[in-house]
């Protein structure tokens, strides 16, 4: 069977819809470059840096600002999908809470953001974990605080001393004993500090 031929009508809307096709295929393509870049352009701040003043609401839905000037200070990005995460938090709050004569203020932000604050509150109770949660804020698809920190991933732990500088910063899995052992001394003094293994528990989610 012979096909007809293409009217110039039908032409015109064919090649705007291919023409369209195109631009929308080179949008998407670009966007994407450019959030790729974005992300890898990211880099966590390094000992020696300036801490970024950030405020967050907690899960309770009050404001805080962190790093506390004058203190030293744990801030620990988070999230409750990430195993690692929760297997560390309680013995990093336990450990530092036995250095002694330091005035320790403790931030665990979640990157869960408010939409996971009902989960977050649950998980709190649940483990009687004693330290502030912080909810991260998103903005222009852009994370508002862990992204002045240069966080790309989770857990990232950083510690700031009382000028507010960062003497610690560390992206991925804590090797605890280690961690603890290569504090400053200046922060440790003759604190001694032992890391037993955590049980694996499960997230949970939704109180019952």
């Amino acid at each position: 069977m012979q096909l007809m031929p293409l009217q110039s009508s039908s032409k015109s809307s064919f090649f705007r819809l291919l023409l369209l096709t195109m631009i929308l295929v080179s949008s998407i393509c670009s966007a994407q470059e450019t959030a790729d870049g974005n992300k890898s352009a990211l880099s966590l701040l390094q000992p020696g840096s300036s801490a970024p003043i950030n405020t967050l609401k907690d899960i309770s839905g009050e404001e805080r600002s962190y790093p506390l000037p004058a203190k030293w200070n744990l801030v620990f990005y988070w999230s409750l999908f990430c195993h690692s995460c929760i297997e560390e938090m309680p013995e990093i709050q336990e450990g530092l809470s036995k250095l002694e004569g330091k005035d320790f203020a403790t931030f665990f932000v979640s990157l869960d953001t408010e939409k996971m604050q009902k989960a977050l509150q649950n998980f709190k109770k649940r483990r009687k974990f004693p330290a502030p949660i912080l909810m991260e804020k998103v903005d222009n698809e852009k994370y508002v605080s862990a992204d002045s920190w240069g966080v790309t991933m989770t857990p990232s732990v950083f510690i700031v001393n009382p000028e507010g500088k960062i003497i610690f910063s560390h992206q991925g899995p804590l090797d605890l004993d280690l961690f603890f052992k290569n504090l400053p001394k200046e922060l440790v003094g003759s604190s001694t500090i032992d890391c037993d293994e955590s049980d694996e528990d499960g997230v949970i989610i939704d109180e019952q």
